[in-house]
């Protein structure tokens, strides 16, 4: 797959187990979960830069995902809710990211 080209070890290690269209389906029980929406997915490396992510932000590989949820929900109950769906998140100030474990 295109997709797939250029990525380091580690992302394509986790790429083996969990595809993006495999994380897109757990990032939508996911926020179906938390009553959340989905505000960023797949970036360009531009739109990455421009919003200022990570160099080797998921979101380049389609494997990161930020939810903002409709009413606050407490931390350990949205990374159980998470986990259990194969999923890390990683609270921010204004969204949840996720990307896979």
């Amino acid at each position: 797959d295109d997709w797939l080209s250029g990525l380091a070890r580690s992302d394509t290690e986790v790429a083996i187990v969990m595809n993006p269209d495999d994380f897109g389906s757990r990032v939508r029980a996911y926020c179906q979960a938390t009553n959340a929406s989905i505000t960023s997915w797949g970036r360009t490396e531009k739109r990455n830069t421009m919003v200022g992510g990570h160099p080797h932000s998921k979101h380049l590989v389609w494997l990161g995902a930020d939810c903002v949820p409709d009413e606050p929900v407490p931390v350990a109950i949205a990374r159980k809710r998470a986990a259990a769906l194969g999923l890390k998140l990683v609270r921010e100030k204004s969204h949840d990211h996720l990307q896979p474990l």
